[in-house]
């Protein structure tokens, strides 16, 4: 039983110890200030904060924008519905998890405008057929930089 108590002591003397005074002697790190880096041709790429960005007044740094879809198949006489989703990879199938957009469709087709997040996004077009003999039509878009509106038509 002595050894217990003795054994029990020097834990309790060891963890008291261990965990030290604490008083005043902490240091605060100060927050790093946020910086970018700048391409200049006159320099090497410079780093500077993110106060001395200049940008004219109209540019929003959003990466966001409409996309108008237009999908109307010719002779089109049986339902159908539209999956439009993100690209997979090469080789993969079409994750009907990753959709936009999903609506019938049908001989009068349909124009609609989705938000897209960024310009990088690959999407695909699936039109799946009612019947279910018929091979889905897929159909492909990728951002066009040098055209003002984005459009992706299903033809």
């Amino acid at each position: 039983m002595k050894y217990f108590k003795s054994s029990t002591l020097v834990v309790l003397i060891s963890i008291l110890m261990g965990c030290g005074g604490g008083g005043e002697s902490e240091s605060k790190a100060a927050a790093p200030e946020p910086i970018a880096v700048v391409s200049d041709p006159s320099q090497d790429n410079t780093v500077k904060k993110t106060a001395d960005i200049v940008a004219d007044a109209d540019f929003d740094f959003s990466t966001k924008f409409n996309l108008k879809l237009d999908a109307k198949l010719a002779g089109l006489d049986q339902r159908a519905y539209l999956n439009v989703c993100l690209a997979p990879e090469e080789g993969n199938k079409v994750n009907l998890n990753s959709c936009l957009f999903r609506a019938p469709l049908n001989e009068n087709g349909l124009t609609e405008s989705i938000m897209i997040s960024h310009s990088e996004i690959k999407l695909v077009a699936q039109v799946w057929f009612y019947d279910g003999s018929t091979t889905p039509l897929q159909y492909e878009w990728q951002y066009q930089g040098e055209q003002a509106e984005q459009s992706f038509l299903i033809r």
